[in-house]
């Protein structure tokens, strides 16, 4: 009987020797690998072995993306994204080439970017390519990333395309070549291994999205013909079309201000690199000005998954706009996408602890979810009622009526208190209670 998972793994000769002690690691895996430095030769590989594999893995997200066409939808495929451990090494090699005040990047978020900074107590300066890192963009790359040494005498580059890098080395542009660590590739093949078969059923989950223009009205006021009124939503059509093929889906005008847009889960899931990323809001922001809210629900049916993209979207607009909420199948809230410390809740309350609570304070139990929710992205358990203001956007006297029933009603406690000036009087800080934190 084969108890092995077949692995069929797609990328450049280099990393052959790395991704096998990796693979190394987990017995219950049998890589077949296929290696080429020629990128195209991804669509070749992808198409002769994905009949004989459990899954397909990727060196990184552009093979994954030109191979994308050929991959059937009940195959999984994963790819290795960078992330900060690869970011680390490359700060680290620069180090020891020159001495840098800016850094001109492509393909890494600014979010792992500004964690390296804060851990390794750095100070540069920085920007981001920020269109899509592909092959057809390699000259577009090396021209942004001249313009960005031009005026910069101690600025450095790193890259994540070898074959840029190879192009500025070749200019003596000092840069790096931005790869995957061996730590992101054994985190891939860990969540690869998990996914592979108890994330089958889900992969093949219906994905609806329901996206909506928020400043619609206003531009039309602001535009003196029909034609370039007519010409905008051309364009925003546009981008929406790319942005389905992108996810290999459906998108539609239910009107000119709301669009249907579809797709399954596991290519939501790899193209978005599981929620982090969703390029497509600033997009449009930047180039047309257009704001959009998005809201994308899971389910098995699509009904399910409509009724859930509705209520996403209300998510994302109460949530201030220009923004995407998910609504998974079982009904757990996770948004917005492309922010650093997104919320989780749940909308269906069933933790009777938490429904107890609620009713001693009147307050609806999935509101004071949501609410614990908000106060706890910034990845502490400790507040003041000042921060709590700022967070849920309300004054300092409603949120110190909400500590005084949240007190009352033992979910928080006082835990000291913290002075802002000196003629200031001191702020209470206050944590959830152990038992306030089974609640959720």
């Amino acid at each position: 009987m084969e108890t092995h998972i077949k692995v069929g793994v797609i990328g450049p000769l280099w990393i052959r020797e790395t991704l096998k002690r990796c693979f190394d690691l987990f017995p219950s895996i049998k890589p077949i690998f296929r290696l080429s430095d020629l990128l195209t030769e991804a669509k070749n590989f992808t198409v002769e072995l994905r009949d004989e594999v459990d899954c397909l893995f990727y060196s990184g997200r552009i093979p994954y993306l030109i191979a994308k066409e050929e991959i059937p939808v009940h195959i999984p495929a994963f790819y290795i994204p960078l992330k900060g451990s690869g970011l680390y090494s490359a700060l680290y090699r620069l180090k020891n080439k020159r001495d840098f005040t800016y850094i001109s990047f492509d393909g890494i978020q600014s979010e792992y970017i500004e964690i390296a900074k804060k851990n390794l107590g750095e100070n540069f300066e920085y920007n981001i390519f920020t269109g899509t890192v592909s092959l057809e963009n390699i000259e577009l790359l090396i021209n942004y990333h001249r313009e960005n040494m031009k005026s910069r005498p101690n600025g450095v580059v790193t890259t994540s395309l070898k074959v840029v890098s190879e192009h500025l080395t070749g200019i003596n542009i000092v840069n790096e070549w931005l790869k995957p660590s061996e730590e992101d590739m054994i985190v891939a093949i860990e969540r690869m291994l998990l996914g592979t078969s108890q994330r089958k059923q889900k992969e093949m989950q219906i994905v609806f999205g329901r996206i909506f223009i928020e400043n619609s009205s206003s531009f039309i006021n602001e535009f003196a013909t029909e034609q370039q009124v007519q010409k905008r939503n051309h364009d925003i059509y546009r981008m929406l079309l790319h942005f389905a093929e992108q996810m290999s889906g459906y998108v539609t005008a239910l009107s000119v201000n709301e669009y249907l847009f579809i797709t399954n889960r596991g290519t939501f899931e790899r193209v978005t690199e599981g929620y982090k990323s969703l390029p497509l809001l600033g997009e449009v922001k930047r180039k047309l000005n257009v704001d959009l809210s998005m809201g994308m629900g899971f389910g098995f049916t699509a009904l399910e998954a409509g009724s859930h993209a509705r209520v996403a979207l209300v998510q994302a607009q109460e949530n201030g706009g220009s923004c995407c909420f998910i609504v998974r199948e079982d009904r757990n809230v996770f948004g917005p996408i492309d922010f650093v410390t997104p919320l989780k809740y749940s909308l269906t309350v069933t933790n009777q602890l938490l429904i107890d609570k609620a009713e001693s304070i009147g307050m609806n139990a999935a509101h004071l979810e949501k609410t614990m929710a908000l106060i706890r992205r910034k990845k502490t358990n400790e507040f003041t009622a000042f921060e709590m203001a700022s967070v849920l956007g309300i004054t300092t006297r409603s949120a110190h009526r909400i500590v005084q029933s949240w007190l009352d009603a033992e979910i928080i406690e006082i835990v000291g208190t913290e002075k802002v000036s000196r003629r200031g009087r001191p702020r209470q800080v206050f944590s959830f209670l152990d038992k306030g934190e089974d609640l959720s």
